[in-house]
């Protein structure tokens, strides 16, 4: 099995003390505990970032910087097979996707990820891969 994290949802596990940080740690414990695979794209990894970068705040960096370090995490580029993807997404889903969410959802369905974990109810209307919204 393999689970996919967006942006939001790796944020949620990192800073977040709310209930959806708590469902997130939950949901992400539970997959590892199956040794189902994590895979985050390299969109996530600027996105994740840009805010410590732009505080200056060297801890919460650190953070962000040890999970995408993580051995077992697998990164996704951002390759012409994704931007194809990402494209008919956004062709055939334009009043609902944007672009960003094109490109995860892209990552997520081009490395045969099994669920889709996002904290954006609006991706539910995609069918082409299991989103699980938190």
């Amino acid at each position: 099995m393999k689970l996919f994290l967006d942006a939001c949802s790796i944020i949620y596990l990192i800073e977040s003390q709310q209930e959806q940080g708590q469902r997130t740690r939950l949901l992400i414990n539970q997959a590892l505990k199956a040794k189902t695979q994590l895979v985050v794209s390299r969109l996530s990894f600027l996105e994740c970032r840009v805010l410590p970068l732009k505080s200056k705040n060297a801890e919460l960096l650190d953070c962000y910087d040890r999970f995408f370090r993580l051995p077992n995490l697998e990164i996704i580029e951002l390759d012409a097979n994704v931007i194809d993807t990402a494209t008919e997404l956004r062709a055939k889903h334009s009043s609902s996707l944007r672009t960003p969410d094109a490109l995860q959802l892209a990552c997520a369905m081009t490395s045969n990820c099994d669920q889709f974990l996002t904290g954006d109810k609006k991706l539910s209307v995609i069918t082409s891969i299991e989103v699980v919204v938190i």
